[in-house]
């Protein structure tokens, strides 16, 4: 790594070395990015089962329910809340997918980040990584900017508890979907 020169009020220049090495940063880099393609994986494989189970929900007739397929992943998660939620119609069957997605949705905040911000990776004087996602959303046609950062010190419970709560959803839909006669 090459030194850093900083001038000095008498003229003399003083030699910094900067604490993290020219090494360092591509493994940051590749290891901040395999972080968010986990993270990314678990909300995809979650957001495929709330699809499915729509699906299956639709193809049932319940006398009065009329099952909705929206396009945005976020709607589909509020519809199969209302579908299996205490006063829906598929609450007695739903009640163990719906604690299930309530659980997994208090990672939604993370989703949008992980999907659409844009990335720095940044690393700390312990050579420790951080990622920053600085997101612009639209909101009744007004800007909304986020900026999420995640610390490496965290970034692995954070994927533990998206595996064990997206696990557990995944796991109650396919059994809700098996309950109702489908797979």
């Amino acid at each position: 790594m090459m030194p850093l020169f900083r001038g000095q009020p008498n003229g003399r220049r003083e030699t910094i070395n900067p604490i993290a090495s020219d090494d360092q940063w591509p493994i940051a880099l590749t290891a901040a990015n395999a972080w968010r393609g986990r993270c990314l994986d678990i909300f995809a494989r979650s957001e495929a089962g709330v699809s499915e189970t729509l699906l299956t929900l639709a193809n049932i007739s319940r006398q009065g329910a009329i099952v909705k397929l929206p396009h945005l992943v976020g709607q589909r998660f509020e519809e199969l809340a209302a579908l299996i939620g205490p006063t829906g119609a598929f609450a007695s069957e739903g009640k163990a997918a719906a604690a299930a997605l309530s659980a997994f949705r208090l990672h939604e905040h993370l989703r949008s980040s992980l999907a659409h911000g844009v990335g720095k990776v940044v690393l700390d004087r312990q050579g420790n990584w951080l990622l920053v996602l600085r997101t612009l959303a639209f909101r009744s046609k007004q800007p909304q900017r986020t900026v999420l950062v995640v610390e490496q010190s965290e970034a692995d419970q954070t994927v533990k508890s998206l595996k064990t709560t997206g696990g557990r959803l995944v796991s109650e839909l396919g059994n809700l979907r098996r309950a109702l006669g489908s797979t």
